[in-house]
């Protein structure tokens, strides 16, 4: 599958979240709170994300490594353990040293998160020389310097606010600090920024890396 396929795959999942918030809103709504079908849906967005950008990574330094992309000074920094390269070099050019670096990648790649923009950027370097985040913007129509960077630096501001808001969702389960401590507001609105914050990402990804 293609990082855009398993970045689908999530997202569609992640629709249900929006017709089970429907129907509570139209059917049941003042008898059950439906405020956290909305905050998994918000975990679960970003969640995509995330699994897009190390399939974007994965994928990619497999195919450098396959010659069928070119390095980049990313790739270059790469560094993997001596136990993969005597596999690889016992193996031989083919399917069994692909299947070991790809394992090596994947491996290391699971420790990282794909969520803030510096460590998205960190990511795409290593299989991209691009200015991440500047030619996003340039995609969706940005083209003066100045306009570059300032709307770089909004949707930097943008996917931060998403990624804050995620982990107060997962880990503190949205909870206002104070006492009593209640939860944060949450609306249909502010699931559906999210939703083209990360549409916006994503596209601009596909389309320059």
């Amino acid at each position: 599958m293609t990082p855009k396929a398993y970045f689908d795959d999530v997202w569609n999942r992640a629709d249900l979240f929006v017709t089970l918030h429907a129907y509570f809103m139209n059917n049941v709504a003042p008898v059950v709170q439906s405020d956290d079908l909305l905050r998994a849906e918000w975990a679960m967005r970003v969640s995509a994300l995330d699994l897009y950008v190390h399939e974007v990574v994965a994928q990619n330094l497999l195919k450098i490594f396959q010659g069928a992309r070119p390095v980049c000074p990313g790739y270059s920094k790469l560094q993997i353990s001596s136990d993969t390269l005597m596999r690889i070099h016992a193996s031989g050019p083919g399917h069994a040293s692909d299947t070991a670096f790809d394992l090596e990648i994947r491996t290391r790649l699971a420790r990282a998160t794909y969520q803030f923009p510096d460590d998205i950027a960190d990511g795409i370097r290593m299989v991209s020389p691009i200015e991440l985040w500047n030619e996003i913007v340039r995609h969706h129509g940005a083209a003066a310097p100045a306009i570059v960077k300032v709307q770089a630096s909004a949707l930097k501001g943008e996917l931060t606010q998403v990624v804050n808001r995620r982990n107060k969702i997962v880990h503190e389960g949205d909870l206002q600090p104070g006492i009593p401590r209640t939860p944060w507001t949450i609306t249909r609105q502010d699931v559906d920024e999210v939703k083209a914050v990360i549409e916006k990402i994503v596209t601009g990804i596909e389309a320059k890396v």
